[in-house]
């Protein structure tokens, strides 16, 4: 056996295992519902929000910030097909040139007929004819991938982001369980915190099944620089954790639950991405909230016409007992995201 022939025999064998890693590369990003962690899409990812990063931390405003930040995601998302199209163009002119298409360049052409389907370059031979229809046919299967994937994820986005409109209506912009909690009271609604609760166990459900499953979700972005999915569920889970801390309102468990679902989902997303837990829930020392930031917020709900006579060091001691299930996570997924806006540095600071 020649060495040239050697060579083409390799350059088959490869450009078929290059066209099957491209091809799974597609199907584990866009069709299986599951974790997956796909290297071409994470890679992806990871370089462009370096690089987004690094521009966002030279604008002059937040808002410019966040334009930044927000535009990567969605520019990944569609490059994304063009780096699979690409993968196969050269991944089948190895095939082609492997298997006596002619020069590599002539190989390139035939491939590029292919997978867009012009069929303006005829395959020399039946078996590259065959690979021809059966490369035209995976270039088929990426543009209708990329039809039924992009409404899917949008759809997702959307669900999310009604959630984070609802809280900031409620809550402030950015939200914050202090101005959650005055309206509430000032309605005299309180009562019905409870549904609250339920709505919210309902939407961390959907988001530990949705941002695990399309996990370029966490990185798309609110419209608005005041608003984040993250800070949306930091706060939810504060309030119920306040709550339930300073037995504002009689526990019927709905709160406890709500928080074991957001902790749960919180934490799914940061496995997937690597962020290590806590060594231990039950220590309290290294969690990201003090207890004077937790003073700082029953005071300032006392401003403001909402006193919780409460004994402050056990309703810490609860308190923290909640947060330190999310905290790591939450901390985590914020640096990984970045420049998304918390309440604990908006509550007024006293003492």
């Amino acid at each position: 056996m020649s060495i040239e022939m050697l060579g083409r025999i390799v350059s088959v064998v490869v450009g078929i295992v290059a066209a099957m890693w491209f091809l799974s590369s597609a199907a584990r990003t866009t069709v299986f519902p599951r974790p997956e962690r796909v290297w071409l899409t994470s890679a992806s990812f990871a370089a462009s929000r370096r690089l987004a990063v690094w521009l966002s931390r030279r604008a002059k405003s937040p808002d410019g910030r966040h334009r930044i930040l927000g535009t990567f995601a969605p520019l990944v998302l569609i490059s994304l097909p063009v780096l699979w199209s690409i993968g196969l163009l050269m991944s089948f002119s190895l095939i082609f040139w492997g298997w006596n298409a002619g020069s590599f360049a002539a190989a390139v052409e035939l491939s590029g007929s292919s997978l867009t389907t012009l069929g303006f370059i005829e395959a020399p031979t039946f078996v590259s004819r065959m690979f021809a229809i059966l490369e035209a046919l995976f270039g088929l299967a990426l543009i209708a991938l990329l039809i039924s994937f992009l409404p899917t994820l949008y759809s997702m986005f959307s669900r999310r982001e009604i959630a984070v409109g609802w809280l900031t209506t409620r809550a402030g912009e950015p939200p914050t369980p202090t101005n959650f909690l005055v309206r509430l009271n000032a309605i005299d609604r309180m009562d019905d915190v409870g549904t609250r609760w339920q709505e919210w166990e309902q939407w961390f459900v959907e988001l530990g099944e949705t941002h695990t499953t399309f996990p370029a979700l966490i990185y798309f972005r609110s419209a608005r620089p005041g608003r984040s999915w993250l800070t949306a569920a930091e706060t939810s889970l504060d309030t119920a954790a306040l709550v339930t801390s300073t037995h504002l309102i009689p526990s019927t468990g709905q709160a406890e639950t709500m928080i074991r679902s957001g902790y749960l989902a919180l934490r799914a997303i940061a496995d997937f991405y690597e962020i290590e837990p806590e060594d231990s829930p039950k220590d309290r020392n290294t969690l990201s909230v003090t207890e004077q930031q937790f003073n700082d917020l029953l005071d300032g709900l006392a401003e403001r016409g909402l006193t919780i006579d409460v004994d402050r060091a056990q309703a810490w001691d609860d308190f923290a007992g909640w947060r330190v299930n999310y905290d790591r996570a939450l901390v985590g997924l914020k640096e990984l995201v970045d420049d998304v806006p918390t309440h604990w540095t908006l509550e007024p600071k006293h003492g």
